[in-house]
């Protein structure tokens, strides 16, 4: 069984924080990312970039796992209500 909820998860400030950071990323598709990313490594101390590696690694891992999980019950016949 999944360990991910249909339900919205309850809102502490790392549920916030993630929804800000998804809004910013979403907000404009123009935006140009690996500017972004230029100058948070030029302009803002050193420790933010670092946080934001870890945030990305932690996205990463949880991403294969989620996937994992889909694969598996995919291949029990389970297509999460995908039309074919």
């Amino acid at each position: 069984m999944s360990r991910y909820s249909v339900r919205r998860p309850t809102h502490n400030k790392e549920t916030r924080a993630a929804e800000q950071i998804a809004k910013l990323l979403t907000q404009d598709m123009a935006l140009d990312l690996e500017r972004v990313g230029y100058y948070l490594v030029r302009n803002l101390p050193r420790i933010v970039f670092h946080r934001f590696e870890v945030m990305a690694d932690s996205a990463q891992e949880e991403s294969a796992i989620l996937m994992g999980e889909y694969e598996k019950e995919r291949g029990r016949g389970i297509n999460y209500g995908l039309r074919r």
